[in-house]
């Protein structure tokens, strides 16, 4: 089966092409697919989690989640669009919370840690560099990408605003800078949470204090750009 005729089964739905009913549930079923797929990927690892196994973890036959997704391409497409809508969840909405810059680094880790810092982020990581690499759904994949970019950007870059207010820093590094060491805390917190290890609960137990001391550099890095900025200002 061609990838367009898969991505077919996914944007339109047999019940519109064959006049037969949906049956009962359908958005539930689906959401129940995805949820399956994703758990399923997490405990087995992406190439291990077969169709049948995503369908024995949803409780369904794999007949059934064919007429959702048509094919596993287009499954994996779709539980990368999960990892959108996840993303977009976490973000649309957040406001950055505290007085001084050290809170307001600290309220934006603690947002980001909502997406990045959860297991199901390996998943959707996994899925990404699986499709980028697959000819069969490299395009979808970046058409995809494009896709989380217009919709996430805005939200980001208001957070990103809402810390760095009254600091005089504009200087879009640094707020990519915030972004990815915030993120990359969040995230190796997570993988040392997906992997066994014997150091694991003494690791866990300084988590806090990396959040603080990394709010806390961050904070002086950027009152120093904040100062720097304020110099270059004057006459």
């Amino acid at each position: 089966m061609e990838v367009e005729e898969a991505e077919a089964q996914v944007t339109v739905p047999q019940a519109a092409r064959g006049g037969r009913r949906r049956p009962p549930g359908d958005s539930a079923s689906r959401q129940r697919v995805l949820d399956a797929a994703v758990q399923c990927i997490l405990e087995q690892g992406l190439y291990r989690a077969s169709s049948n196994a995503i369908a024995e973890q949803a409780g369904l036959s794999w007949g059934v989640i064919q007429y959702y997704f048509g094919t596993r391409e287009a499954l994996m497409l779709a539980v990368l669009e999960e990892g959108t809508r996840r993303l977009d969840a976490a973000v649309r909405d957040a406001e950055i919370a505290g007085q001084t810059l050290t809170e307001r680094a600290e309220s934006y880790l603690e947002i980001l840690g909502r997406y990045y810092g959860s297991p199901d982020y390996l998943v959707f990581t996994q899925v990404l560099i699986s499709l980028s690499h697959d000819p069969r759904t490299s395009a979808q994949t970046r058409e995809r990408l494009e896709r989380v970019n217009t919709t996430t950007q805005p939200p980001m870059r208001r957070l990103q605003a809402q810390v760095l207010r009254g600091t005089g820093v504009t200087e879009p590094t640094v707020a990519s800078l915030l972004f990815h060491s915030l993120r990359g805390l969040a995230l190796s917190q997570m993988m040392l949470a997906a992997i066994p290890s014997v150091d694991l609960p003494e690791v866990s137990q300084q988590f806090p204090a990396h959040r603080k001391l990394l709010a806390e550099a961050l904070a002086l890095l950027i009152e120093q750009k904040g100062a720097e900025a304020a110099a270059r200002s004057r006459p």
